[in-house]
């Protein structure tokens, strides 16, 4: 997970006192007494006794020994010769050897007698990360220790030194790493014993340098405390390591030895992976509570220690802690999600959310917000005020629930959840998690924070609403016409319906499946293995009286066309359809209609599609003499033919659906590249009669950016030219921002920054990027009017803006092949 390179500093730390060994004298020298006058310095105290000959020895060999020996004052903690015993000195630098040495030195104004020796900090002449001093820990709580391995030896305590003072130790004082400063000071015996259970040990050992923020004993019983009520853990040696080494390598930071002075104001990356920052001596972790440092400087020869009054948490344990001890309401009041919550209140499903077992797909704040942005019968949750219009709310709600538990890694590509609602909602991965729901002109809500635990289910936060299919008319959404499907112009030019225009014969049977059902009414249904290749009858009649509309149509084959809605169940790739008009006095015309055999591809219509064919192609001159049979068949292939037929109709030819908009109001558009005002950037005005919109001209793009950096597409700054903004000032409810665009070339990457800058005030920046929400390029397929609400622009006041105003695109290397046209406000419908 974490990975740190050890590279023996131990073995480093256990300085090179090679040298030492040198020096010995026998056991039955004298030891020099105390002295009330002193009257030896230092090294001539060291000199007088056997205990330290082999110190002394050492001294010399690193040029120490005069410097112990003149007038500056010093503490000398003198490890006896004993102390030398089993240490592996043979690796040793001078510079380690001198180092150690020095690492039993203070430098002070006076001599630090016994007496005077109080439990804490000190600083030695030894130096560690960035050439600062190392710290030395005393301990005078019952018996005195240094650095937590070494103790006075007795009767050879306090010697005055006309120069300081010696006190003799039993073991060496080796330069100390982090660990060995945690382990040296009992008020940080749970966090030592913390790293030594998670096997941290060699880890901060390593070479670093570290900064470590240490919590204390007091922070290890409040943190027991909380894990036992999440988890049960009731002792350190009850969390599991994996837990433990969260939590420890949280509060170490690798590669920088950062001191007190330079803490405040610093983020720092933990080598947990997560982050926490301080202002002052306050600690922001991913938790509720901040920790206080409360100790600083503790240096160290391989990083730094800082004393904290609490064990920081990072976001991945504090979420379990959570999940452990929070239902899911109460999670979700801890998520911020106080919409979600005051619905689920209002729909009366609060009791559910806090029993049973469920996965919720909870909807942020924001997708309230636009969920009220965008439907027509509600405009907050205040308005669901009726017993029906909370029975919809409820039904909303339930759309977002799934009896048990999903966890993310279950939201697999293509899969499908079944929702409390009984509806279902598609998943696609891809650069995130994406919810298609059943209303299928819905941008899909992405799942922006996973796997929230709960001690009753699982959250996952949502940016959209999911708008099930059912709800489409008690919400009020008005659902985009279907192009590929055209309405029936005029009802008496059907002659094949299902329902009341006649008997007919064939394999095609009326039914009327509401699931497949168009309109509500019949429609033929065909479900069966043609067999072979022969002729199989589909629907027919022989009866002029029947063929409604003929006598309409009658040679007038410019102005009709021959239309029929069909929906394949089961793609075709095969045979032919074979449709017949028999006037018996004359002509027998046949015309085959086999698309995929232009296209390559199987015909699947995903659902009802209009199919329109010009009259002139039939081969018929006249339908009004047609009096023998009319209708359809198939032949050419043994084929499954599962399909639904309706509305066999003469027609008028198209069918006029989405496209542009009109412009409601030309004095508040400010862009359209005709007569609106000099503009600056990368679109060029461009009027090609196969792509302009109304016959003027309009903006074109067509470039590759060559980078994520700014590309202006057209900006103004002259607020004469603004157009409409002081018409719609600062009334952002009622106006929207449109423009009409045609992507030559579909978009998939960056976005458009849509800017508007008052000079003097408000700089708002709107970043679109409907791929973004999608998942999908976008392809607008010819024009289509894109509408984005005031309120989410960041502007307060449009009369106000007086400097830049227009778009540009950063973000993505791509190729910008577009044409836009009628930037302008609109009165909102």
């Amino acid at each position: 997970m974490r990975y740190f390179e050890h590279k023996g500093i131990k073995g480093l730390l256990l300085v090179g006192l090679a040298i030492l060994s040198l020096y010995s004298c026998d056991e039955d020298d004298e030891v020099f007494p105390q002295s009330d006058s002193p009257n030896q310095n230092i090294v001539e105290i060291l000199a007088s006794s056997s205990e330290t000959s082999t110190l002394l020895g050492a001294l010399e060999q690193s040029d120490l020994d005069a410097t112990l020996a003149n007038n500056t004052t010093f503490t000398v903690f003198a490890p006896v010769n004993a102390a030398f015993s089993g240490v592996d000195l043979s690796t040793m630098t001078e510079a380690q050897q001198r180092n150690t040495l020095l690492n039993h030195v203070w430098s002070t104004t006076t001599a630090d007698l016994s007496a005077n020796l109080q439990t804490g900090y000190r600083t030695t002449m030894a130096t560690g990360v960035d050439g600062l001093n190392l710290s030395f820990f005393t301990n005078t709580e019952g018996s005195i220790t240094f650095n937590g391995v070494a103790s006075p030896v007795q009767g050879q305590f306090d010697l005055g030194a006309t120069n300081g003072v010696v006190h003799m130790v039993d073991n060496l004082l080796l330069p100390p790493t982090v660990v060995d400063h945690v382990a040296a000071n009992p008020e940080y015996a749970s966090l030592a014993a913390a790293i030594t259970q998670a096997e941290l040990v060699e880890t901060l050992e390593g070479d670093g340098p570290f900064t470590l923020f240490a919590p204390n004993n007091a922070a290890f019983e409040m943190l027991l405390a909380q894990l036992e009520a999440a988890f049960g853990y009731a002792t350190l040696a009850d969390v599991p390591n994996d837990i433990l080494e969260e939590v420890l390598l949280y509060h170490v930071t690798v590669g920088s030895n950062v001191v007190s002075d330079d803490v405040d104001g610093t983020t720092f990356e933990t080598a947990q992976g997560e982050s926490f920052s301080v202002a002052g001596t306050t600690i922001d972790d991913a938790s509720y509570v901040d920790a206080e440092i409360n100790l600083t400087d503790v240096q160290s020869i391989n990083g730094i220690m800082h004393g904290v009054d609490k064990v920081l948490l990072p976001d991945a344990v504090f979420q379990q802690m959570l999940g452990a001890t929070l239902d899911l309401v109460a999670r979700s009041e801890d998520k911020g999600y106080t919409s979600f919550l005051a619905a689920v209140e209002l729909a009366g499903l609060t009791e559910s959310l806090t029993t049973d077992n469920l996965t919720v797909f909870a909807p942020n704040n924001d997708a309230f917000a636009v969920l009220f942005s965008a439907i027509d019968n509600f405009n907050a949750l205040e308005d669901f005020d009726t017993p029906e219009e909370i029975e919809t709310l409820k039904k909303l709600l339930e759309y977002h629930l799934y009896a048990g538990s999903l966890v993310e890694s279950q939201l697999t590509d293509g899969s499908s959840v079944t929702t409390v609602l009984g509806d279902s909602f598609d998943v696609s991965v891809s650069d995130a998690i994406r919810l298609r729901p059943s209303f299928s002109d819905a941008i899909p809500s992405q799942v922006v924070d996973a796997n929230i635990g709960a001690t009753n289910g699982i959250i996952h936060e949502v940016n959209r609403v999911l708008i099930p299919e059912e709800l489409l008319d008690a919400l009020g959404i008005e659902v985009a016409p279907n192009c590929d499907l055209h309405p029936v112009g005029d009802t008496n030019l059907v002659f094949f319906d299902w329902d009341a225009n006649g008997a007919w014969w064939g394999n095609v049977a009326a039914e009327n499946d509401p699931s497949v059902s168009l309109d509500g009414s019949s429609y033929g249904r065909a479900n069966f293995q043609t067999g072979g290749t022969s002729w199989q009858d589909l629907f027919w009649r022989n009866d002029a009286s029947t063929f409604h509309g003929a006598a309409t149509v009658g040679s007038n084959l410019d102005d009709y066309v021959l239309k029929f809605d069909i929906n394949t169940i089961e793609p075709i790739s095969d045979g032919m359809f074979r449709i017949r008009f028999n006037d018996a006095d004359g002509v027998d015309a046949f015309y085959d209609w086999a698309p995929w055999d232009d296209t390559g591809e199987p015909f699947d219509t995903g659902g009802w599609q209009t199919v329109e064919i010009p009259l002139s192609e039939l081969g018929v001159p006249d339908f009004s003499l047609v009096d023998s049979e009319f209708g359809m068949a198939f032949e050419g292939a043994d084929v499954l033919l599962n399909f639904a037929i309706d509305n066999v109709r003469f027609d008028a030819p198209g069918y006029e659906c989405g496209g542009p908009e009109e412009v409601a109001d030309p004095s508040l558009v400010f862009f359209d590249w005709d007569a609106n005002g000099p503009w600056w950037g990368n679109v060029a005005a461009e009027n090609d009669p196969s792509i302009t919109l109304d016959g003027s001209s309009y903006g074109r793009a067509n470039f590759q950016t060559g980078g994520a950096a700014w590309q202006d597409l057209f900006w103004r700054n002259d607020p004469m030219t603004f157009h409409g903004a002081a018409t719609v000032g600062s009334n952002l409810d009622d106006y929207v921002l449109k423009f009409d665009l045609n992507t030559i070339e579909p978009l998939s990457a960056g976005m458009f920054r849509i800017r508007f800058n008052d000079a003097d005030g408000v700089d708002a920046f709107y970043d679109w990027a409907p791929w973004t929400d999608t998942g999908e390029p976008l392809d607008t397929g010819g024009w289509t009017t894109i509408e984005i609400p005031l309120t989410e622009l960041g502007v307060p006041d449009f009369s106000l803006v007086d400097s830049e105003f227009g778009m540009a695109f950063e973000g993505a290397d791509v190729l910008l092949n577009f044409a836009i046209d009628n930037v302008r406000f609109e009165e909102k419908q």
